[in-house]
């Protein structure tokens, strides 16, 4: 099944807790702290392998999670790591945050990686926060939280060449007789319904790829018959071998409606080559050879005329197309990707008098962190607001002693320093 569309939810790994621990010696009356720390969460990454060719993969998967860092233990002890967990997908898949549609990533080669969803850090355990005016620390760490995001894949095919026309043009014939591939062919409009590559080798050691992609007709680029969901696959092949049935109607006519498709989807697309190939030259008469050639004559076109099915003239597409490759820069097709950096700065939502809720991402994370039934905790919580600022901003927004914080799915009530 060829699939070039997936939506999937990825959750990277939690971190491992860290641990309040103390050292148990004998004759020795007071342990120091020896609180482990938790391990790493796993990371989720995003692989190209140039050995797929479909998204089928996550069209019945839909959720992927790497595995938690372990907690930290006594003696100093490190939680392992959690395992990373690496999702690979066909070269040519663009990755899209599902909530904004901005493009993290374009992949276009062989083990090409990015990092989708960072793995939690380990809390620390509370040897860290032994000090000179704090010799026995109760107080640890909890892991971070792990990243959750809901990202789409959308796989646009790379090819050399594709081979385009309408449907039942003999395009899926000629495939498979100048290329490896075998495409079902059938003499009804719209047998291939999936774009099937091929590789055609060209002497002793030259090769290209060839898309046979799907039929076009009249209004496809505006989603009639197969419509877009084939055009995008067109935008990155180099080459088009646009092969014109003679026996569907008027030649020209349809060569046209075809290039005015292209235009319409993206006008980019008319810059690039075309090897136009008349086919099914076994069914004319030589008087009408010869009018097809006087017409394409007006718009300055030579064509080739073959017989995909009779095997005639299909050596001079070979070649036409290959001298043209071999001369032609390979040009990567410009994406902007955007960074998705998430914002720092809090913001404070008033809910109603006096009751406030903070949204901050680092501070959420850092509130998943503390255990709170630990006596410890709020001190050291109230020093990491002022230390980040916060303690000021709420002081800033209004805030007043005795009202209602909340952060995260916790709530706090406002207490001014001194």
């Amino acid at each position: 099944m060829f699939i070039d569309f997936a939506k999937i939810k990825v959750k990277s790994g939690k971190g491992g807790n860290g641990v309040c621990s103390f050292r148990r010696e004998k004759y020795v009356p007071k342990g120091g702290p020896d609180g482990g720390d938790g391990g790493r969460g796993g990371n989720i990454y995003i692989v190209g392998d140039e050995n797929l060719s479909t998204l089928v993969d996550y069209y019945y998967k839909k959720y992927y999670k790497a595995e938690d860092g372990e907690n930290g233990s006594g003696k100093n002890m490190h939680g392992k790591n959690g395992e990373d967990l690496f999702i690979k997908v066909p070269l040519g898949t663009i990755i899209k945050d599902a909530k904004t549609q901005a493009i993290i990533k374009d992949i276009t080669k062989n083990k090409e990686c990015v990092l989708i969803a960072k793995g939690g850090r380990g809390g620390k355990g509370n040897a860290h926060f032994k000090s000179s005016t704090r010799q026995t620390p109760r107080f640890y760490e909890k892991g971070e939280p792990g990243e959750e995001k809901e990202i789409i894949l959308e796989l646009k095919i790379l090819a050399d060449a594709g081979i385009i026309g309408m449907a039942n043009a003999g395009k899926s014939t000629l495939l498979s007789k100048i290329s490896n591939a075998h495409p079902k062919i059938a003499d009804y409009p719209f047998t291939t319904l999936n774009p099937v590559l091929g590789i055609v080798r060209y002497g002793d050691d030259a090769s290209f790829v060839v898309a046979d992609i799907p039929g076009l007709i009249e209004g496809a680029s505006e989603g009639k018959g197969l419509g877009i969901d084939f055009l995008k696959h067109i935008e990155r092949t180099r080459v088009y071998i646009h092969l014109v049935d003679p026996t569907q109607g008027d030649a020209l006519k349809n060569f046209k409606m075809i290039n005015r498709e292209l235009s319409q989807y993206n006008k980019k697309l008319l810059k690039k080559p075309q090897v136009v190939a008349v086919n099914k030259i076994d069914l004319l008469t030589q008087k009408e050879i010869n009018k097809i050639k006087q017409n394409f004559k007006k718009i300055k076109v030579v064509p080739e005329f073959i017989s995909a099915k009779q095997n005639i003239g299909i050596e001079n597409i070979v070649k036409k197309v290959y001298n043209i490759l071999k001369d032609l820069p390979v040009e990567s097709e410009k994406i902007t990707e955007t960074k998705i950096i998430e914002t720092e700065k809090p913001e404070l939502i008033t809910l109603e008098k006096g009751v406030y809720k903070l949204k901050c991402k680092k501070i959420e994370k850092y509130v998943e962190m503390l255990d709170f039934d630990n006596i410890e905790t709020l001190e050291v919580f109230k020093k990491y607001l002022i230390k980040e600022g916060i303690e000021d901003f709420f002081k800033s927004n209004g805030v007043k002693e005795g009202d209602l914080i909340i952060i995260g799915n916790k709530n706090f009530t406002y207490y001014e320093e001194g």
